[in-house]
């Protein structure tokens, strides 16, 4: 579960880095496995990992550009990205690789970007 754990982290942290490469990227939640059916499905031994990182340019920012380099990054290292409409000023991207998913948003009334992976399943 460690090296799952730390390939999201390190995948999250360089896209991150490649989108606003003058700012320093922050892990802002990585709480460690955990058991995200316990309680409905029996899976005691089932463990997940979730991990965010954030980043963004507080002088300014253009949210739609930095999705779109978002997904170019994710794309050239691997991963299958997909931009969705932007909605209401909200601008996402999902991306996905070997089990691993990743949700990325940023919004135009704020200058940061989120990214947010999760670990494949593994028990």
């Amino acid at each position: 579960m460690t090296g799952g754990r730390e390939f999201l982290r390190g995948e999250l942290v360089a896209v991150a880095a490649a989108v606003v490469p003058d700012q320093r990227p922050v892990v802002t939640h990585d709480p460690g496995p955990v058991n995200p059916g316990v309680l409905f499905d029996g899976r005691g031994a089932a463990t997940v990992c979730r991990v965010s990182v954030e980043t963004g340019d507080p002088s300014g920012s253009d949210p739609a550009a930095a999705v779109d380099a978002a997904a170019e990054a994710f794309r050239s290292r691997g991963w299958t990205a997909e931009v969705s409409a932007p909605e209401n000023g909200h601008y996402r991207l999902a991306a996905t690789r070997d089990g691993f998913e990743v949700a990325v948003h940023a919004w135009a009334t704020d200058w940061r970007i989120t990214f947010t992976g999760e670990t494949p399943l593994v028990s």
